[in-house]
């Protein structure tokens, strides 16, 4: 059966008050009663101790049996549901109650253990008689019968006592019951409201409402870390959705702009406006070989982030890497008369060389591309822990602050004037945020306009199988 959470936390805590509420009152009512029961057991035991006492002081204090005193004593041990029958040492009988007397007690006992039955429960008990010998120190000077009702015999102000008892702690259940119900429904209310907040909010970013306003934050930890948590995946989604709008347009500009070039060649050299060249074929070859390195860059990250390209691993010096592909840019740095600056100690690190080579030619591209003429390159190798750091660093024009998150996507670039100034695309630092993805890497940048950008690459020394 399904349940809301309000009905699911409100059933469970009254279920747990429930059992904890019944476990409480169910031993404190054995405990009473135990104790209690030994109360009244001792308390019968010494009244009828009182009573042989006071026999055996009046044969000490006459030397003899006087019925007189006996009948006083047996008669009030009468009033307390005790029936008292003396003998000497020889077995004669010297007291007993009168038989209407007996009668009449008895029947009063029985009436009184009915009512302690009915009003208790589980005292039921039959009439019993025990014999205990009369001594006056020295010698036996006959016996006693004691008749009762068994040892718990509770007076009606006992039960009266134990009843009121029982109805109070009733009572204070019913009272706990009451204060767990509300206290139940407030905890259930108090978590409830915010889940479901939470729930529309995730509801309507399902429907690709991003600029839906996120739950108020309360004083639950949990649940404001959800909010924050839902609040930052509404954000990137947005901000997803914007880039995946932008990269169609960009998909789109990149591959209509050559296809418009190739179309019109060609349509010119069909209709026999411009006569069939080498260099005109050149031309076009050159727009198609544009618009196969696109889709290939696209299938490439296509084939690093589902991982359907596999890693060729092996143990290579990274700081050797580095300064050979550092070698194959120094012509390309000359002609802007940049410094080129390669630093660091060998550094072995098991990983693609391939993959490797190329995240460091294009983060290398891209410093020489949007480093001035007279700038500086720095790239350096050290080891931080169980990671190798490569750090390429310019004092180019550096990155805005709202573009650093969004460098990495595919085909973003901070400036579109850049796409036709440098023939980029947009697609090499996603690229190399792919490649450092499937290696278990990461790559941040942090730049200021004017003031250059440094990327930074952290990889595991020993690539650890997955």
């Amino acid at each position: 059966m399904r349940r809301t959470i309000s009905w699911q936390l409100i059933f469970s805590f009254l279920l747990f008050s429930i059992v904890i509420i019944g476990l409480f009152g169910w031993f404190s009512v054995r405990l009473l009663d135990s104790h209690f029961s030994e109360y009244v057991s001792e308390r019968r035991t010494e009244e009828i101790t009182g009573f042989t006492d006071e026999i055996e002081a009046v044969y000490a204090q006459e030397g003899s049996w006087d019925e007189d005193a006996i009948a006083v004593i047996g008669r009030q041990a009468l009033q307390a549901d005790i029936i008292l029958k003396v003998y000497d040492n020889q077995g004669a009988l010297i007291w007993t109650p009168t038989a209407m007397e007996e009668q009449d007690n008895r029947q009063m006992m029985s009436s009184h253990m009915s009512q302690m039955n009915e009003m208790m429960g589980g005292t039921e008990s039959e009439y019993t008689v025990t014999t205990v010998e009369l001594s006056d120190g020295t010698r036996t000077i006959g016996s006693l019968a004691i008749g009762t009702m068994g040892t718990y015999f509770y007076t009606e102000h006992d039960v009266s006592f134990m009843s009121d008892i029982r109805n109070n702690l009733l009572i204070v259940a019913l009272l706990a019951f009451a204060l767990s119900l509300f206290f139940a429904v407030w905890i259930a209310r108090k978590l409830s409201v915010p889940v479901f907040a939470v729930s529309r909010f995730t509801g309507e970013i399902a429907k690709g409402n991003y600029t839906e306003q996120p739950p108020k934050e309360t004083n639950i930890v949990e649940i404001d870390a959800l909010i924050r948590s839902v609040d930052s995946l509404s954000r990137q989604l947005d901000s997803q959705q914007e880039i995946r709008n932008r990269l169609s347009s960009d998909i789109a500009h990149e591959i209509r702009t050559p296809l418009t070039t190739l179309k019109g060649n060609l349509e010119a050299m069909l209709d026999g406006i411009w006569e069939l060249s080498n260099e005109r074929l050149k031309i076009c070859y050159d727009e198609v070989n544009r618009i196969s390195r696109l889709i290939g860059n696209i299938d490439k990250i296509n084939e690093m982030e589902s991982h359907h390209e596999k890693l060729e691993f092996s143990r290579f010096d990274l700081q050797a890497l580095n300064k050979k592909v550092a070698t194959n840019f120094t012509a390309a740095a000359t002609k802007k008369n940049i410094s080129l600056v390669v630093t660091g100690e060998p550094l072995m690190i098991t990983a693609d060389q391939d993959k490797i080579s190329q995240v460091l030619t294009n983060l290398l591209a891209n410093a020489i591309k949007f480093t001035p003429k007279q700038g500086n390159i720095h790239i350096e190798i050290h080891q931080e822990g169980d990671q190798a750091v490569l750090r390429v660093s310019d004092d180019g024009i550096g990155i805005d602050r709202e573009d650093q998150e969004k460098i990495f996507e595919r085909f973003y670039m901070t400036e579109p004037s850049r796409n036709s100034k440098s023939g980029g695309q947009g697609l090499g630092l996603a690229i190399v945020k792919s490649i450092i993805k499937k290696h278990n890497g990461t790559v941040r940048v942090v730049s200021e306009i004017g003031k250059g950008a440094a990327f930074t690459v952290t990889l595991p020394l020993e690539h650890i199988r997955t």
